[in-house]
């Protein structure tokens, strides 16, 4: 006879639909930001991705799953607005329309829709552009150049102008993110009024961001011995993505454990894989892939860090008996 596993105790009084609502709420600011900065692209940019996203999950939910009822959860939305605000202004729509895709087929879908994913599918996609497009995601742009700035939408934009260091940056620049960067990471201000938002509504889990931040922070020192400079270090927090990552991909409840430990350790290991990449590999894998390579490891710990079930010593041993 086929035991049924336990089902963990669910404390939330807010359906999925509703927690998606209010974390696509809180990325609004950095995008309406990347809108002023870059343009109407960045809008148009968006629409495609969250419609690729939409209707590829919608499609492939009513084929592949037929006996269970589509529902609206804005995960799709949100993971299509995120996956603007992680490349370039001057990304071609098409390339956004494939990212997308195959974040909803591949990375999402396949394992069973939302909530079943391994892996980020936001992050999945964006790791795939950086194979299938590498030139357009360092073809950074400059804020301000045009309301109407629609040249390169279908072509995208080869080569790089992002600036080797912080030299000549303001902070003021760098806190409100009038930099050559992605297109919705870059100021610190904005993703801390969305981080505020998901606070407001209950939606944080400090565990992982905290251990994340406080490897970033910690490990700085010792990994960039040679040449400190915090002026640096918050230029890099900026340009980098540190905390678009830190609040929303480490908040994601399907990718991250569940356990607060197994998210202490999950947050540390995303934090120093980020270091390592940035001093010693190559600089633009380290925003996305720590944290996807920290996601292959979020069913180990759901295995063996769950809180243990009520009279018994081992959960899992009694569920597979």
């Amino acid at each position: 006879m086929k035991r049924k596993q336990l089902a963990p105790h669910i404390h939330a009084d807010q359906p999925a639909a509703e927690r998606y609502l209010y974390v696509l709420v809180a990325l609004l600011p950095a995008f309406l930001g990347a809108v002023f900065y870059y343009g109407i692209r960045v809008l148009i940019l968006a629409a495609v991705s969250m419609f690729c996203f939409f209707m590829s999950d919608y499609l492939i939910s009513e084929k592949l799953y037929p006996e269970l009822p589509f529902h609206v959860d804005y995960s799709s939305l949100v993971s299509g607005l995120l996956l603007v605000l992680m490349v370039p202004a001057s990304t071609s729509a098409w390339a956004v329309a494939m990212a997308a895709l195959f974040g909803s087929v591949l990375v999402k879908q396949a394992f069973g829709g939302a909530g079943a994913n391994v892996f980020n599918p936001a992050l999945g996609a964006r790791a795939f552009l950086e194979f299938a497009c590498p030139a357009q995601m360092v073809a950074a742009e400059k804020p301000f150049q045009g309301l109407w700035n629609l040249t390169t939408l279908w072509t995208g934009k080869p080569g790089t102008i992002t600036p080797a260091s912080s030299e000549g940056v303001r902070f003021v620049d760098i806190f409100s993110g009038r930099l050559v960067g992605m297109a919705g990471v870059t100021s610190i201000v904005l993703l801390l009024l969305g981080f505020l938002i998901l606070l407001e509504r209950r939606l944080i889990r400090f565990e992982a961001p905290l251990a994340y931040f406080a490897t970033l922070v910690v490990g700085y020192v010792p990994f960039f011995w040679d040449h400190l400079n915090f002026h640096e270090f918050f230029y890099w927090v900026s340009v980098g993505g540190i905390l678009l990552i830190g609040i929303f991909a480490l908040n994601d409840c399907t990718t991250t454990p569940m356990d607060p430990k197994g998210r202490i350790v999950f947050g540390f290991g995303a934090g120093l894989l980020t270091l390592i990449l940035y001093r010693f590999g190559n600089s633009s894998y380290a925003m996305i892939f720590p944290v996807l390579m920290m996601n292959m490891t979020t069913p180990i710990f759901d295995r063996y860090l769950r809180p243990r079930v009520f009279s018994k010593a081992s959960w899992f041993r009694e569920v597979e008996k």
